[in-house]
């Protein structure tokens, strides 16, 4: 973020382990889980989620939903 100029409020990670999850939180910034990748949902959300996808084509929606929040 700091190399592109991005800030935390404007940044949405999109992961599919909970090591993306835990990125994302310690980088203070929001995630997207999938639902297809390695880790399930329920690790996904327990490790900081704040919205789970279950198809690649429901990205831009949740991430839209993410933003509009603020």
């Amino acid at each position: 973020m700091d190399e592109v100029g991005a800030l935390a409020s404007e940044t949405i990670m999109i992961g599919d382990t909970t090591f993306d999850m835990e990125m994302a939180a310690n980088a203070g910034v929001r995630a997207i889980g999938v639902a297809w990748g390695y880790h399930g949902v329920d690790a996904l959300t327990g490790a900081g989620a704040v919205s789970i996808v279950e198809r690649f084509i429901d990205i831009p929606e949740a991430i839209g939903t993410l933003l509009s929040r603020d």
